[in-house]
């Protein structure tokens, strides 16, 4: 039963989409807009205002003492 049912959905899926484009219907008044319609585009920009200090971490590597790798973090923040 279910495959009677689908073969016929797919029977009427592939009538509809052969139809050329040209026989479809084409809705009254909606092909294109007046030009009294087309509004300009408005942009709109946003300041975010920081409190407080901007804190990074700087890492330093060196080399100490027997070859081993050092690694030194300061914050600094301004």
């Amino acid at each position: 039963m279910r495959a009677i049912v689908l073969g016929i959905a797919a029977t009427l899926a592939t009538a509809f989409s052969l139809a050329p484009a040209s026989a479809l219907p084409v809705a009254p008044g909606h092909s294109v807009a007046p030009v009294a319609s087309i509004e300009q585009a408005q942009y709109v920009t946003r300041r975010v205002v920081r409190r407080g200090p901007r804190c990074t971490v700087q890492v330093t590597r060196t080399r100490g003492p027997f070859g081993r790798v050092v690694v030194r973090k300061v914050r600094r923040c301004f």
